[in-house]
């Protein structure tokens, strides 16, 4: 299983990367809508990727399987907090602008948040706690994530990539928790896709809010690792 984990981890991210091309092919090459090539190349790729594991405890262990909402809901529920944040981007949104394309913005967002949090928390992080244990595997991975956001250097101001990077290692932390918590990855995707939806709207970054943001995502991970994550915790759950 270590061996698939590995794997799965980095041929997801090599399709992770490499959707964009796919989708401008579609587009370049057969004069396909963008809203129909990102929703055709998403599809594409996150169904090989399940055609991949197939099994049914496969696809369990890996946390794509129905989740303890009632769980989440009483531990995990500051997770709802994060996507906050972006709310002001939402009323900054100028709709009448023809680069503003929400069937798009929403399809692109539902892919991020799937891929991600496969490639970051499930395939990742069991990765990592086969090779040592669960606190590492949040741990690292979340580091991992943050350091993934460095990729934004020269798109945005670099306070903001700092931020954005420590917002992400904070978000990482808390979609772990809430990962291992309820044994599924589904609302760590569905949270982060409303994160990635309303930052879309984005025309150019709001200091305030990404302060903001970065205060609230620290303070969830802070809740997440040393009160819902904890050993004494975790005991009480398995009694």
């Amino acid at each position: 299983m270590m061996k698939n984990s590995v794997r799965l981890t980095l041929v997801a991210l090599l399709f992770y990367l490499l959707q964009s091309l796919l989708c401008g092919i579609m587009i370049g090459t057969f004069r396909m809508n963008a809203v129909w090539a990102e929703l055709s190349s998403a599809v594409v790729v996150v169904a090989v990727l399940v055609l991949m594991m197939r099994k049914k405890e496969v696809l369990s262990y890996y946390g794509i399987c129905t989740g303890q909402w009632a769980h989440f809901m009483k531990n995990q529920f500051f997770l709802l907090l994060v996507p906050l944040v972006n709310l002001p981007y939402l009323y900054k949104a100028d709709f009448s602008s023809t680069e503003l394309h929400i069937g798009f913005s929403l399809i692109h967002s539902l892919f991020v948040g799937i891929m991600e949090e496969l490639i970051f928390r499930s395939f990742l992080c069991r990765s990592i706690e086969q090779q040592s244990n669960e606190q590492k595997a949040v741990l690292v991975s979340s580091v991992i994530f943050g350091a993934f956001h460095l990729l934004n250097i020269g798109n945005i101001p670099f306070a903001f990539v700092l931020l954005q990077v420590l917002y992400a290692f904070a978000a990482g932390v808390s979609f772990a928790v809430v990962f291992y918590k309820t044994k599924s990855i589904l609302f760590c995707m569905m949270v982060h896709t409303l994160v990635d939806f309303l930052g879309s709207f984005e025309v150019q970054p709001i200091w305030e809010a990404e302060v903001l943001g970065t205060v609230v995502c620290c303070a969830c991970a802070g809740y997440a690792y040393f009160f819902v994550h904890n050993p004494r915790q975790r005991s009480e759950d398995c009694a």
